[in-house]
C-alpha cells in the first residue's frame, strides 16, 4: 500500500489524463498519473504517424506521436507529477484506487480511461486479430499493407481515413459500409470516390473472416438483396467505432449512459463526490484531441477549487 494521500489520482495517461495532470501541477497539486498500457493513449497506439490536422497551434498539422511526446515531456519534467505504469483494477469511493501492485488514496480521482476499438464479434475475428495475422483496428504501421489486398470496414472518418492512407500502398482496397452513405467528412468521401484503387460497397456487411494461418478471404452480405459473396483479401481493417473502458469503475456508482460513457456536468464532475471524468470516456464528448485537452483544463480548475477552497471558488458557475 502507498500511504501517501495525493491531491489528484488520474487514471489514464492519454490526451485528457496528461493534460489534466499538467494543469493540476500548474496549481502545485500533488498529482499521480496511472497508466497500464502505453502513454499517450490512442495517438500513440493507433495512429502515431497520422498527421492531426485540427489541433490548434500547428497550422501545418502535427503527427500523433509528436503531440504525445510533448505531453509526456511536460508531465515528466514537472516536479508535482508522478507517472507510474500500473494497471488499475478498481476505483472505490473515498478516493481509493487499486492497481495490480499498490493501493493509492486521492482527495480527488479523475477517470481518463478513454476508449478502445470496438470488435465486431464475427467468426474469424479473434483468430486473426493478434500477431499480425491480418485483422487490424487501425492503420498503425502503413508499411505492413504494401502490395496487399485490403478490406476496410466502416463508414466514419476512421474508416475513410484508413482507405485514403493506403491508396498508394495497397494492391487494391475495398471499403464496405452497412448503410447507404458514409458519415465521414464529405471532402474525404469525395477523394475516396475519385480513387481508381478503392472499390466502394454500400449496404454491405462483413459476416466472416476466413483463412488457415492468416487472412485469406471474407464473406460479405448485401443487406438489401441478401446476396453473399466471397472476396479474396490479405488484410482487414475493422474501423467500426470505439467503446469505453469501464471495467475498473463499475462498482464506484458513477452514472453512465446505456453505452457505458460517463455522465458529467459542464465542469467534468460526476455524480460521485470528488470524482471527475475527462476525454473520450465522457458522454457526448466530441472525440477530438483538443476536446480531451479542454476537459483536462476545466477539470483541473474545479479540482483546485474542491481541494483548496479559494474565496473565489464557484464564481464562474453563478
Amino acid at each position: 500500500m502507498d500511504d501517501d494521500v495525493w491531491d489528484v489520482v488520474i487514471v489514464g495517461g492519454g490526451t485528457a489524463g496528461l493534460t489534466t495532470a499538467i494543469m493540476c501541477a500548474s496549481r502545485k497539486l500533488k498529482t499521480l498519473v496511472l497508466e497500464g498500457g502505453v502513454w499517450g493513449g490512442l495517438p500513440a497506439t493507433m495512429y502515431p504517424s497520422k498527421v492531426i490536422p485540427n489541433y490548434p497551434g500547428f497550422p501545418e498539422g502535427i503527427s500523433g506521436i509528436e503531440l504525445v511526446r510533448k505531453w509526456i515531456r511536460g508531465a515528466r519534467d514537472n516536479p508535482h507529477i508522478i507517472m507510474k505504469r500500473e494497471r488499475v483494477l478498481k476505483i472505490e469511493k473515498g478516493g481509493v484506487v487499486k492497481t495490480e501492485e499498490n493501493e493509492y488514496h486521492g482527495k480527488t480521482v479523475v477517470i481518463a480511461t478513454g476508449t478502445r476499438p470496438r470488435e465486431l464479434g464475427i467468426p474469424g475475428e479473434a483468430k486473426f486479430n493478434r500477431k499480425d495475422k491480418g485483422v487490424y483496428y487501425y492503420v498503425t504501421h502503413r508499411e505492413k499493407f504494401i502490395d496487399n489486398r485490403v478490406l476496410v470496414v466502416g463508414g466514419g472518418d476512421t474508416a475513410v481515413d484508413a482507405a485514403l492512407d493506403l491508396v498508394d500502398l495497397a494492391k487494391e482496397i475495398t471499403i464496405i459500409h452497412r448503410k447507404d452513405r458514409f458519415r465521414a467528412l464529405d471532402e474525404n468521401v469525395h477523394r475516396m470516390e475519385q480513387s481508381s484503387n478503392i472499390t466502394i460497397l454500400l449496404n454491405t456487411e462483413l459476416e466472416e473472416i476466413k483463412g488457415t494461418d492468416k487472412v485469406e478471404e471474407v464473406i460479405l452480405l448485401n443487406n438489401k438483396t441478401g446476396e453473399k459473396k466471397v472476396l479474396p483479401v490479405d488484410m482487414v481493417v475493422l474501423a467500426v467505432g470505439l467503446k469505453p473502458h469501464t471495467e475498473m469503475f463499475t462498482e464506484l456508482g458513477v452514472e453512465t449512459d446505456d453505452r457505458g460513457y460517463i455522465i458529467t456536468d459542464r465542469m467534468q464532475r460526476t455524480n460521485v463526490e470528488g470524482v471527475f471524468a475527462v476525454g473520450d470516456i465522457v458522454k457526448g464528448a466530441f472525440r477530438l484531441l483538443i476536446v480531451g485537452a479542454a476537459h483536462g483544463a476545466v477539470a483541473s480548475q474545479k479540482i483546485y477549487e474542491y481541494i483548496r477552497k479559494p474565496y473565489w471558488a464557484g464564481e464562474d458557475e453563478k
